[in-house]
């Protein structure tokens, strides 16, 4: 078993240039987080990016106003008054949108779609307790490419709710 588990130690991630038809799944409130961060840094074009609150945080925050430096459209949903408040100060050229329903009332975590081609959603989940005061964890799925199953329905959604209210 060392044998097996050093050999694949040895190995390294492949960079995949083909597009992908899965669904992937990532587990855990921070492994969430890096995969949000990391689909915003490599945004060109348009973040769209629905969340609650307790999960908005300084990483994201950071990731979105660097994308915005770099002259990608930042679309955010509506949310609390300070999470909102907090965001103008940070990416002033963010444009807010109104969601379309009330996510205090859901398990929902995030929704976010890169370029029309990347996408996540999440959803609050019962944990650990690692991140009080709640005892809640996450998990995500994703996808990427314009065939994606996933990315194709949120682009419809995404298209719908924001109709008219794109550059």
């Amino acid at each position: 078993m060392t044998t097996l588990t050093d050999a694949l130690d040895t190995l390294e991630s492949s960079n995949r240039t083909t597009e992908q038809c899965g669904v992937w799944t990532v587990t855990g409130r921070d492994t969430v987080t890096e995969r949000v961060v990391d689909f915003i840094s490599t945004a060109d074009d348009e973040v769209v990016y629905m969340t609650v609150e307790e999960l908005l945080t300084d990483e994201i925050t950071e990731g979105l106003s660097t994308a915005s430096d770099r002259g990608v459209s930042i679309r955010l949903a509506e949310m609390s008054q300070s999470a909102e408040s907090t965001l103008r100060d940070e990416i002033p050229g963010a444009r807010p949108f109104e969601s379309l329903w009330d996510w205090g009332d859901t398990p929902a975590g995030r929704l976010l779609m890169v370029d029309q081609e990347k996408t996540l959603v999440s959803v609050l989940v019962s944990g650990t307790g690692d991140h009080p005061p709640e005892p809640r964890d996450e998990t995500a799925i994703w996808g990427t490419g314009t065939t994606n199953s996933l990315v194709v329905i949120l682009q419809a959604l995404f298209t719908w709710q924001l109709d008219g209210t794109r550059e």
